[in-house]
């Protein structure tokens, strides 16, 4: 398959589908001013949990490889930080700007971006039958990205309200309290809790199955979460779209799409050879990881930098635009990992 066919092969089944369903949402908030608030309550509290607790609890991932993902999200959004920190204090970047892009850059939309995207690329082996994604990409079967990305997506929101917001409230007013109080009210800690355990009890014993009305429930669920949180994510775009300041976006741009993706490889493939067994991730689920290190910011930065009174409108130009652009540099690190990888 040559460059072109395959560039129009990963567009169509894997990033064409989240492309529809974002422009769905932006075209149901534009004609019946859907609240938005109300969508991602439903994604937050309901769909995103069940499809965690699914994901987690019949994960084929190692505790170690579980492990090794959290730390390397952890280790990522360090090594991101300082990068933007040092940019910021060469070229002497005012504080609420400076707070605004290390948002930016550091935490991207692991959920609502992040989750769809693992699923259509390494659908998990189960769903081969019936799906038509899967069927365009075979060699993806043996992976299951959204298992790999919900390790991901927890870390992720560990760090955007304990780092983030004290990034945001240094930028602004409040307090690094709000945040963890504001973690600690959210579903994401408990459900994670829960998940685990129901593994660790279904691993102990092949005989031990879930409840029926627990596990078809939550299956009902988590097949909900990827069609409503793209919508949503439609939503949330088109509500305050605006012309950017270039500078500090195009910044972020760069950071965000290009250096993220080649920071997570570059990380991924020291700890393959320093001898630390549980950050070797390589070659899976570097893939995945290195995949989605590249989609755009996260969009609870805006919603922290409005709380804290921060650089609002610099924080929604980086959501948006890291947006639109992503629909480009997917599609290049798609074509780039199933080149080296072989998926």
């Amino acid at each position: 398959m040559g460059i072109g066919s395959l560039a129009i092969n990963v567009f169509f089944t894997v990033l064409g589908p989240i492309l529809v369903l974002v422009l769905l949402g932006a075209l149901l908030r534009w004609k019946f001013r859907l609240d938005v608030g109300t969508l991602s309550k439903l994604n937050i509290y309901l769909f995103i949990p069940a499809f965690v607790f699914r994901s987690v609890s019949s994960s084929t991932l190692s505790w170690g490889e579980m492990g090794g993902i959290f730390a390397m999200s952890v280790l990522q959004v360090a090594t991101l930080g300082l990068i933007v920190w040092g940019i910021g204090r060469l070229l002497r970047v005012q504080r609420r700007t400076l707070a605004a892009i290390a948002m930016a850059v550091m935490f991207y939309n692991s959920g609502n971006y992040g989750l769809p995207l693992a699923q259509l690329a390494y659908p998990h082996r189960q769903n081969a039958s019936t799906s038509a994604t899967v069927d365009a990409m075979p060699g993806a079967l043996a992976k299951d990205g959204g298992a790999a990305q919900t390790f991901v997506m927890m870390a992720q929101n560990l760090l955007t309200y304990t780092i983030g917001l004290s990034i945001a409230a240094w930028a602004g007013s409040g307090g690094l309290g709000v945040g963890i109080f504001k973690l600690f009210k959210m579903p994401v800690l408990p459900v994670l809790a829960v998940s685990l355990l129901a593994r660790w009890w279904l691993g102990i014993d092949p005989g031990h199955k879930l409840p029926i009305a627990i596990e078809h429930s939550a299956k009902l669920l988590s097949d909900a979460m990827v069609p409503v949180a793209l919508v949503t994510l439609g939503a949330q775009l088109v509500a305050n779209p605006r012309w950017p300041r270039w500078k500090p976006v195009s910044l972020v741009l760069v950071l965000r799409l290009l250096l993220g993706p080649l920071q997570m490889a570059g990380l991924l493939w020291m700890l393959h050879y320093s001898g630390v067994h549980v950050m070797d991730l390589w070659p899976w689920p570097a893939e995945l990881l290195i995949l989605t290190a590249g989609v755009p910011t996260a969009i609870t930065t805006l919603l922290l930098t409005l709380e804290m009174a921060g650089d609002a409108d610099l924080a929604g130009d980086c959501v948006f635009w890291t947006t639109v652009f992503s629909s480009l540099t997917i599609v290049l690190w798609l074509i780039i990992l199933r080149a080296n990888f072989g998926g």
